[in-house]
């Protein structure tokens, strides 16, 4: 399975395409949209891009949700492995990533990727989740999932297809990752982990560790890149499938057909002489 995910700097390219995801999702929903972030350190220019995927449809596989956000199981991190990247060319219309960092210095770009969930529902206290990709491991508690999607819900008043911006209200949630630190920020052609964080309690304390899911299969963890020209990719490589055990039985009449074979040329040897 392939999928191609280029970020596209112009608003206008995306809605001549006729694309379903010209505004973002917020967390408010329940679901909200799995976005790209990036941003300039020197020049605070900021871009967003809604990738078309939504938080349920881009869960690891061993997380089911519950109830009060969807009642779904995961399929992105299958046994079999998993690519998500640029030779599907049919997902979208243009590239133009490139365009907006034209005369910026890539040295100076850090990006991330994010969807979040806000709802309260009764009898749902770990409604709250958010996935977010991280280039280091980093810890992530209660607090920093319910300010995480109250961020993703502000965001919604955007209109983020190929977003350029300075606006410090939109910079600022992504100059600390979420929360998660800047230091986590990934830089453009390095690969980045993502992970799946959910409230472990109905409590908003910092110092209550979330539930942390890494993506990944039972040999491989996930990354996700984001290269200079807007090419973004998922990849998991396949877990190992072990050599299958030959019974005993197998080597024991393997074993008794060289013995036979054996005997076999000795009488022919001894009818020769």
């Amino acid at each position: 399975m392939k999928f191609n995910l280029k970020v596209i700097a112009a608003a206008v390219a995306l809605a001549a395409a006729g694309s379903a995801h010209a505004d973002f999702v917020g967390a408010s929903f329940g679901n909200s949209s799995l976005v790209i972030a990036a941003f300039n350190t020197t020049t605070n220019a900021a871009y967003y891009r809604d990738t078309g995927f939504l938080l349920n449809s881009f869960l690891p596989s061993s997380v089911t949700t519950g109830a009060g956000d969807g009642a779904v199981t995961g399929n992105k991190t299958p046994e079999a492995g998993l690519l998500l990247d640029k030779t599907n060319t049919a997902s979208f219309a243009d590239a133009a990533f490139g365009t907006w960092l034209t005369g910026q210095s890539a040295a100076d770009i850090r990006w991330t990727v994010f969807a979040s969930d806000s709802q309260s529902l009764a009898g749902t206290a770990n409604v709250s989740r958010v996935t977010l990709a991280l280039s280091t491991p980093a810890p992530y508690n209660n607090g920093a999932v319910t300010n995480a999607a109250a961020v993703v819900t502000g965001l919604t008043s955007l209109n983020p297809v190929g977003l350029s911006t300075t606006t410090t209200s939109v910079l600022t949630p992504i100059t600390t990752n979420l929360g998660a630190g800047a230091a986590t920020l990934g830089t453009l052609g390095n690969a980045s982990s993502l992970y799946y964080f959910a409230r472990s309690t109905g409590t908003l304390s910092n110092s209550t560790s979330a539930a942390t899911t890494q993506f990944g299969n039972s040999l491989n963890f996930a990354s996700v890149t984001l290269a200079a020209n807007g090419d973004f990719t998922y990849s998991l490589a396949p877990a190992a499938v072990s050599a299958v055990p030959v019974p005993a039985a197998a080597w024991l009449f393997g074993s008794g057909l060289m013995a036979i074979g054996g005997v076999v040329r000795r009488r022919k040897a001894a009818a020769k002489a």
